[in-house]
C-alpha cells in the first residue's frame, strides 16, 4: 500500500456553494475572507477559505491567496476548521483569519459580523 492509497479522500465539490465574505482589520489593512461553504443535517461545512489583501498582486496578496489554497485543500480532505484554526499561528495574518471566523462562524454566516479590531 502506498501513502497514495491510505490518504482520505477528497470531498465532491457541488458546482454552486453558498459563500459569505467578511472583513477585518489588520496592521492598519483591511483584509477580506470570503468563504464557501455547503449546509447538511451536520451544520455549515466550510469547503473554500479565500483572503486577499489590497494591492492585488503585492507580494503579501500571493502569499494569502496561497495559503487560502491550501486551507481549502485541507477542508476538502476533511480536515476540521477548528484544528487548522488551533494549528495555525496568530503571529500571521492568515491565522488571524481562520482563528476569527472560526470563533465568529455563526455571527458572520447570518451577516451580523462582530466589530472586532485585529493587532
Amino acid at each position: 500500500m502506498t501513502l497514495k492509497d491510505d490518504k482520505i479522500m477528497r470531498a465532491t465539490i457541488p458546482d454552486r456553494m453558498m459563500s459569505t465574505t467578511f472583513t477585518l482589520p489588520i496592521d492598519e489593512r483591511k483584509v477580506v475572507g470570503i468563504v464557501n461553504y455547503i449546509a447538511n443535517a451536520d451544520g455549515l461545512i466550510p469547503m473554500a477559505f479565500w483572503v486577499k489583501i489590497k494591492p492585488t498582486d503585492s507580494y503579501i496578496d500571493r502569499e494569502l491567496r496561497a495559503s487560502g489554497k491550501l486551507i481549502s485543500h485541507c477542508l476538502q480532505h476533511g480536515e476540521d476548521l477548528k484544528e487548522l484554526a488551533e494549528t495555525l499561528s496568530q503571529d500571521n495574518i492568515i491565522g488571524q483569519m481562520v482563528h476569527y471566523f472560526q470563533k465568529n462562524v455563526d455571527e458572520i454566516i447570518s451577516g451580523n459580523q462582530p466589530d472586532k479590531k485585529q493587532r
